[in-house]
């Protein structure tokens, strides 16, 4: 059977009066998208049997978020947005639900919310009743006054999953199938197949699985299960009886439903998807819905290929393509609207030749589409017009968000037509005197403007630093989303000089500079460009980079702990700074000892021609006072310099005789230090001997 189906009969004997005490809810999800560090943008779609009886007031209240793990209330959530509200298509022309009974509203709600990190992640549930009372395969309760509720669930994870740019967005089911009913089996190889596969804003890999529909009454796991009806389960869930006819199932990896409908009637069923990042479960979603069975025909809608949500940056530059296509070269018509999104100041033009035009990189595809030239027919879909094109018709749209649009919702509208006999012989619209029958597709495109993350900022790591190492710190904040933005970059220190460390960049000229063997890479350069720079605070577009170099001297060595700071900005309507930082130790010189030798000679020949301490010093603690006499008392030599060198001479103005020489030494000379106290512990040289000077 033809996945794209019409109706053809339908038994009036299926729809019958509901109740008018219940608000009988149809289905709905939510969708849940991280903004930021620790910030959600909710929405939750709710779909609602809107015919005349039914009770209209649907009331977002008791939506809770729990602890994925210990089921704990972290907060209830109010104040919502919304709804907006609209009536979603549900086939086409040729099959007009309002003539059998059938009426779908949809209601859209949105918050934003603030939540912690936790590694357990959390769960939003809301219920509400009641269902239709007509469901064929679930224990609703009497059909006149259904009792059988529904409960909308969302799992998300740990908000530290951000990564200073994106953090999880939950499948996005998007609207009301457009073929959202079931089509009667003809015999037992007569599959009727229903594409529930959903998108993933992040890619992350979905898992698809039918579950037992949730009631109403509890929004703390394990949530209530609705009954079944005699001869209905979660693995025979349209109650198939003949042999062969296989029961309702989905794929678990493409969410294509395959499923044999024996008998007509209202049924409904949940999906559940998984999102796997890594071979690592960290959410899930889960739409509840319900679907006519209905005697159909086959035939073709035009279709609309365009995204159902969209999530942009403030002031970043967003393209979207969107193509109504028909099976054939007929004649494709569109009609696009929206409340609130300038459809004709963001449009983008194709490239017009004398037959055909074309647009590049169609669909960030790398591939130019190229179609026959669109035109304008004012009779088709009034009011307002239609374009018109052959086969099909591809637009673009570019838009760059300002920043008094952030958290708002933008909506485009699209209704595709085409015309078909549709073998009903019913005339829907009139064409050039000629009544006709046409096809009709209608969908609808959320765009979302969210506020720009702040830089991402890449520091150097804690370093270990020896007593007398150079180092150069190299520094850089770029702004991935907002490529045009200014972004500055500011460091600060309270033992640390940046001023004396700084190391500018070089000009390559109007306002170019370079920083280059960044990181230590032989080669590799960093540019800035319309650089700016006050005091220690440089500025760039889309990326600045700052570059310290020092030595670990004894000014560090006295501090022993040197804590730089760093801090990002960006100049787009104002998102977070963001901080980062760098700890260095560290260590003073070590040495193994002293040793104060008891003979020298001066003779020149380049082995043992002075008198000084041996070993390894400490430079920064180190001190001397020493004094050397003859045997008759009279001063050779004197020097406080631990590092002090005698060679021989009477305070360097003629040789001495070779002979014994008397030396006063106070002072030290290296140390080492407590291993658990860190506590210097120097090598004291103090004492009075004598020396032999051998010529």
């Amino acid at each position: 059977m033809n996945s794209m189906k019409k109706i053809f009969t339908l038994l009036m004997s299926l729809f019958i009066t509901l109740s008018t005490f219940a608000t009988h809810i149809i289905g709905g999800d939510f969708q849940v998208t991280q903004t930021g560090a620790n910030t959600f943008f909710i929405t939750l779609t709710v779909f609602r049997d809107c015919n005349p009886g039914n009770a209209t007031s649907v009331t977002i209240s008791g939506c809770e978020v729990r602890d994925n793990v210990t089921n704990a209330l972290v907060t209830s959530l109010t104040g919502w947005s919304g709804p907006v509200t609209n009536n979603p298509q549900i086939g086409d022309l040729c099959f007009d639900p309002t003539q059998f009974g059938i009426c779908v509203e949809k209601r859209v709600f949105t918050k934003t919310v603030t939540l912690s990190n936790n590694p357990n992640g959390y769960y939003i549930a809301w219920d509400i009743c009641c269902r239709n009372g007509t469901v064929a395969n679930l224990d609703v309760g009497p059909p006149s006054s259904p009792t059988a509720g529904s409960t909308f669930y969302v799992q998300i994870p740990d908000p530290a999953l951000w990564n200073g740019t994106s953090g999880n967005s939950t499948p996005d089911f998007g609207d009301y199938p457009v073929d959202g009913y079931f089509c009667l089996s003809g015999d037992s190889t007569d599959a009727d197949i229903k594409d529930f596969s959903v998108t993933d804003a992040d890619g992350d890999d979905l898992k698809y699985y039918l579950i037992n529909p949730y009631d109403d009454g509890t929004t703390s796991k394990p949530f209530n299960l609705v009954g079944w009806q005699g001869g209905h389960n979660i693995g025979n869930i349209l109650g198939n009886f003949s042999a062969g006819y296989q029961p309702m199932s989905i794929d678990v990896n493409t969410g294509f439903i395959t499923c044999f409908p024996e008998t007509q009637g209202l049924y409904a069923f949940a999906v559940l998807v998984e999102e796997w990042r890594n071979g690592v479960k960290i959410g899930e979603t889960v739409r509840d819905i319900q679907y006519q069975t209905l005697n159909c025909t086959s035939a073709s809608v035009p279709l609309i290929d365009v995204e159902d949500s969209i999530v942009v940056y403030v002031e970043d530059s967003i393209c979207f393509d969107l193509m109504v296509t028909s099976t054939s070269s007929d004649s494709v018509y569109l009609h696009i609207t929206s409340p609130n999104f300038d459809l004709q100041g963001n449009f983008v033009p194709p490239s017009i030749g004398s037959t055909t035009s074309s647009y590049p990189n169609w669909m960030n595809s790398g591939v130019t589409e190229t179609f026959n030239n669109l035109g304008i027919n004012t009779n088709m879909i009034g009011p307002g017009t239609a374009i018109a094109g052959v086969g099909e018709i591809p637009l673009r749209y570019c838009w760059l968000p300002p920043c008094e649009t952030i958290d708002s919702t933008f909506y485009v509208d699209m209704v595709a037509v085409i015309e078909d006999t549709c073998g009903n012989g019913s005339d829907t619209i009139t064409l050039g005197g000629d009544p006709i029958s046409v096809l009709i597709n209608e969908t609808d495109l959320a765009i979302h403007v969210i506020n720009t993350p702040p830089p991402v900022l890449i520091v150097p790591d804690d370093t270990l630093l020896q007593f007398g190492e150079s180092i150069c710190i190299d520094l850089e904040a770029t702004d991935p989303v907002n490529i045009d933005d200014t972004i500055y970059l500011q460091p600060f220190s309270s033992n640390f000089d940046f001023g004396a460390a700084y190391v500018p960049p070089t000009s390559l000229g109007g306002g170019v500079y370079f920083y280059d063997d960044w990181k230590g890479v032989n080669g590799d350069s960093v540019i800035m460009n319309n650089y700016v720079f006050s005091g220690l605070t440089p500025g760039s577009v889309g990326n600045v980079a700052l570059r310290f170099c020092w030595t670990a001297d004894c000014d560090y060595v006295y501090a022993k702990d040197i804590y730089l700071n760093y801090m990002a900005y960006s100049s787009a309507c104002n998102p977070d700074t963001i901080y980062d930082s760098t700890h260095y130790q560290i260590d003073p010189p070590v040495t193994l000892g002293v040793q104060v030798p008891n003979v020298f000679s001066p003779n020149g020949d380049g082995e043992n021609d002075v008198y000084k301490l041996f070993g390894d010093n400490d430079p920064c603690y180190d001190f001397m006072s020493v004094s050397i006499f003859n045997r008759w008392g009279q001063k050779v030599f004197e020097s406080n310099d631990p590092t002090f060198e005698w060679d021989g001479t009477r305070n360097g103005k003629g040789d001495c005789k070779a002979g014994t020489y008397f030396v006063l030494i106070d002072g030290s000379f290296g140390s080492s230090y407590d291993p658990i106290t860190g506590e210097r512990i120097p090598f004291l040289v103090k004492d009075e001997y004598w020396i032999q000077l051998l010529r």
